[in-house]
């Protein structure tokens, strides 16, 4: 295995696994995969991973700006999709793990993620990568004809910011 900083030639397996957390109904309330472009455009450079084996994208996790605003330089929301034959292996966490260094090392101080109520695996993962939750937005989006509550957790880095 080995992870990689994600480009645009990698970006059809990207949508491929992002299409398969669609179709859980839970990861998120996207409904169809974003362009190159758009994907790009709302993910910081230097924090895209990709966990590869064999030519084999495995999960993906990557950091978005939260506001465009230069105090919040420092605070990234976090996504991670793992393929559907890969779930349940660890490579979420591993993903999660390396996307906490790197942010650190682009003086990330803060992450933070908005998991759907349903997405247990999803909320067990965060909090065993040293997230807390910090509340819950009520009834935050509706999808498929039903209303989710969103899990907001949050990790402060003990490195940067501090």
């Amino acid at each position: 295995m080995k992870i990689e900083l994600l480009q645009e030639e990698h970006y059809s397996a990207v949508a491929e696994i992002y299409a398969q957390g669609i179709a859980t109904g839970i990861a998120t309330f996207e409904t169809e995969c974003p362009s190159w472009e758009s994907w790009n455009n709302a993910h910081l450079a230097f924090g895209r991973l990709g966990l590869w084996e064999d030519r084999q994208l495995m999960g993906w996790a990557a950091l978005s700006p939260v506001s465009d605003r230069c105090v919040y330089n420092g605070v990234a929301e976090v996504s991670v999709y793992v393929g559907t034959q890969f779930r349940g292996k660890g490579i979420g966490k591993i993903l999660l793990q390396e996307l906490i260094a790197n942010s650190e090392m682009h003086n990330i101080w803060t992450l933070q993620s908005a998991i759907m109520q349903p997405n247990t695996a999803s909320i067990q993962l965060h909090l065993k990568c040293g997230f807390r939750e910090i509340g819950y937005r009520e009834r935050v989006g509706h999808l498929n004809g039903k209303w989710f509550d969103n899990v907001l957790m949050e990790r402060r880095s003990s490195v940067v910011g501090i």
